[in-house]
């Protein structure tokens, strides 16, 4: 849609091709329904992939500032927090309906339910060097579910795997590939992490700040905190989000990887310590061991932790060691989850992998078919939670869309 309406803007004749019912679908589950459409720190770092620096030549053509003034001039409104940018209307469909109101402005015309089997190359003969056999280029014909229709240049902007319930089914992979160019793997990113043990069900549904450490074979590979969800298969939220396409891509290919976590990482292990043994001596006469833990943790945390470290829970707090009380304190400051697996394309919020950005120019243009373009998820480019996916679909669809109708 925002690829559309910039390649109309500057001066292009445009068709919209959609095989779904309706437009802009996977738009309207961005950012839990309120649309983060950008984010006003964007750095290098932000971006993933097998090629990661392929994204500063791009966004040095196209950037947040230029997204919003753009949005703004089709009339969104919208507020910052924490550098995360969300339409004032706090629902993703004001985004959805300003871009699908500009289109009918911009008079662009829109074909739904439309499936594209194979995009062709077409080719002419030049008439002065028959004799050599040379040909010359002269556009694509795309064959449809509803006819054929023909273009002097194309844009592929089709998605990934990820949310197919939006139209976003991997079917832009298959035309990209029979075009002759590479796919790098896709996989699922911004998902869900399973992980082994018995004991989530007992913790399923509890939500804590933590830290976490993710390894891969031993090595230290990402470090975030926030809100962790527990679930019944494992772990989830944006911190495990963030670090969630380095875990998928290990375990795809057959390595260890675990996570570390700390429940309490503002407090430091010794503190714990001092706090719980302090703890231990005011309960003396009285109290058990889910009275020592009370007050730090969700309760069906504390009750894990006593599980695991083997401590019955209405034992007596003064009979627990000091050998115990260490333990306790490891648990809460490492708790080991060993992961081994993650959840499907149909939960995962984008994917990592696609067209391999070896293939284009900085421009997005394929290095294979002059005139073939490439723009959002349906490249090796992935980012971060917090509008960095959204702004490199605005981004990638600006370039790709301004240098096709300037290349017509």
């Amino acid at each position: 849609m925002f690829g559309a309406i910039c390649a109309k803007r500057a001066g292009a004749d445009v068709l919209l091709l959609e095989h779904t019912s309706r437009i802009g679908k996977k738009l309207l589950a961005t950012g839990n329904g309120k649309c983060n459409l950008t984010n006003l720190t964007i750095g290098r770092g932000d971006y993933r992939g097998n090629h990661p620096s392929f994204v500063t030549p791009v966004f040095e053509q196209f950037t947040q500032k230029q997204t919003l003034g753009l949005f703004e001039e089709m009339g969104l409104v919208w507020k910052e927090r924490n550098g995360m940018v969300y339409p004032y209307s706090n629902q993703a469909s004001t985004v959805s309906d300003l871009l699908r109101a500009e289109l009918e402005r911009l008079q662009t015309k829109v074909l739904t339910e439309v499936r594209v089997k194979e995009i062709l190359p077409v080719f002419s003969t030049n008439s002065e060097r028959r004799t050599k056999g040379d040909y010359i280029k002269k556009g694509f014909l795309l064959k449809t579910s509803k006819g054929d229709y023909t273009a002097d240049c194309v844009i592929l902007s089709c998605g990934s795997r990820a949310a197919p319930k939006t139209g976003s089914d991997g079917s832009g992979y298959k035309l990209a590939e029979k075009l002759g160019h590479s796919i790098v793997e896709p996989l699922p990113a911004l998902v869900q992490l399973k992980a082994e043990g018995n004991y989530f069900k007992m913790i399923a549904g509890v939500r804590s700040d933590c830290r976490l450490h993710l390894y891969i074979e031993e090595k230290l590979l990402a470090e975030e905190y926030g809100e962790v969800q527990f679930t019944d298969y494992g772990i989830s939220g944006i911190p495990v989000f963030q670090f969630s396409r380095f875990a998928v891509k290990a375990l795809w290919e057959k390595k260890r990887v675990f996570v570390l976590c700390d429940f309490l990482p503002e407090m430091e292990a010794e503190a714990l310590y001092e706090y719980l043994y302090k703890k231990k001596q005011r309960l003396l006469s009285t109290g058990n061991s889910e009275d020592l833990l009370l007050g730090l943790l969700n309760k069906k945390l504390n009750l894990m932790i006593l599980k695991e470290g083997g401590i019955p829970v209405q034992s007596k707090a003064a009979g627990i060691s000091e050998k115990q009380l260490k333990s306790i304190c490891r648990l809460m400051k490492n708790w080991k989850i060993p992961l081994k697996g993650y959840q499907s394309f149909e939960q995962g919020q984008i994917c990592q992998g696609g067209v391999d950005t070896k293939e284009l120019t900085k421009q997005l243009e394929s290095k294979i078919h002059k005139g073939l373009y490439f723009a959002g998820e349906i490249i090796d480019i992935d980012g971060r939670c917090g509008g960095y996916n959204l702004q490199w679909a605005w981004t990638s669809a600006y370039v790709a869309a301004v240098s096709a109708a300037l290349e017509q």
